[in-house]
């Protein structure tokens, strides 16, 4: 009865199945006494767990029912048929051998529902970094090529008439292009790292933060836009997530004024209240006939406030212009 248990890992249920079934007959032949049906008892006991680990919800539940209940059905049919049947003995022995498959099938399900919880962890954890990635994808390098397009059709236009702005148009370009190409190198990086290890992945990433708000004034000025960069005082001891979150906000804002408005005058506030961060991009520039740009800029936008529980607003001004506005509390971020 108990030789099919070597393969019980790798063939559960089946194994269960035979175990089973030999034990029932064992047991209903009176081969093995019913009040003495302990062995059938401790095999199947070997036999259900590995079931209860690994099979869906649906047949664990069946396998359990089957085997309990038919090993249950041999021992009362057993002892029916002895001369004197001997029911105070034999059934504190069936209710013994139905408690305990039972409770290892129990312990066997809590184990599986465990296993499942901790690999949905892992998966949304794997989610989260490749949305964080794709969010930085779209805000770093759609930034870069706004400026390159910008920058591209200056030099065009100008090329024959004024060969030295033409000159500087291209040295943004070349620049620009530079840039772009170290921020995809860096998102394979971390793409791989991922795969690898999406706890540590973030740990890879030299993201740019807060301090560097006045690299993206500069771009953005030079891809014709007018820009005035207002910066409050206490940025220095944010926490680094809330820095990349303000850097990436102000950065896809600007692209989008780039794209969309300039060339246009654009006002950047970032200050530090009592317990939050405020960010705020108005600009006067005209807007498409849809009002606000289209796309993954303000969708990522929103779920990089939304992960520090913050606020996002983003819509057209009366008569012209557009304003986004983010708050970042920070309380309860890590520094």
């Amino acid at each position: 009865m108990g030789l099919p248990l070597a393969v019980r890992r790798r063939r559960p249920v089946p194994v269960l199945a035979v175990v089973a079934g030999t034990s029932m007959l064992a047991v209903a032949s009176q081969w093995v006494q019913p009040h003495a049906a302990f062995v059938p008892d401790l095999l199947l006991v070997f036999a259900i767990y590995p079931v209860a680990v690994t099979a869906p919800s649906r047949r664990a539940v069946a396998a359990l029912v089957l085997s309990v209940g038919g090993i249950s059905a041999a021992v009362l049919f057993a002892v029916a048929l002895e001369p004197r049947p001997d029911w105070g003995r034999s059934l504190p022995v069936l209710a013994t051998q139905m408690i305990i498959p039972v409770a290892v099938w129990v312990v066997g399900r809590t184990v599986r529902a465990r296993r499942d919880h901790e690999a949905r962890a892992a998966q949304q954890v794997l989610t989260d970094e490749r949305l964080r990635i794709a969010r930085d994808l779209h805000d770093g390098v759609a930034h870069s090529l706004s400026l390159i397009t910008v920058q591209a059709s200056v030099a065009l236009h100008v090329g024959d008439e004024r060969p030295d702005e033409a000159r500087s148009a291209l040295t943004v370009i070349d620049a620009t292009s530079r840039e772009a190409a170290r921020e995809l190198r860096r998102m394979l990086g971390l793409l791989r790292a991922v795969d690898e290890d999406p706890q540590g992945a973030a740990q890879l990433e030299p993201a740019p933060t807060a301090d560097r708000l006045a690299e993206l004034a500069d771009h953005a000025t030079a891809a014709g836009a007018r820009i005035d960069l207002r910066i409050g005082d206490g940025l220095d001891g944010i926490p680094a997530t809330i820095g990349l979150a303000v850097y990436r906000i102000v950065q896809e804002s600007l692209t989008n004024v780039i794209k969309h408005a300039a060339p246009a005058r654009c006002v950047v506030r970032v200050d530090r209240t009592e317990n939050a961060m405020e960010i705020e991009v108005t600009d006067d520039g005209r807007r498409a006939p849809t009002g606000h740009p289209s796309g993954h800029g303000l969708v990522g936008m929103r779920e990089r406030v939304a992960v520090y529980g913050g606020e996002f607003t983003a819509g057209p001004l009366a008569g012209r212009g557009f304003r986004v506005h983010a708050r970042l509390p920070l309380e309860g971020v890590p520094t």
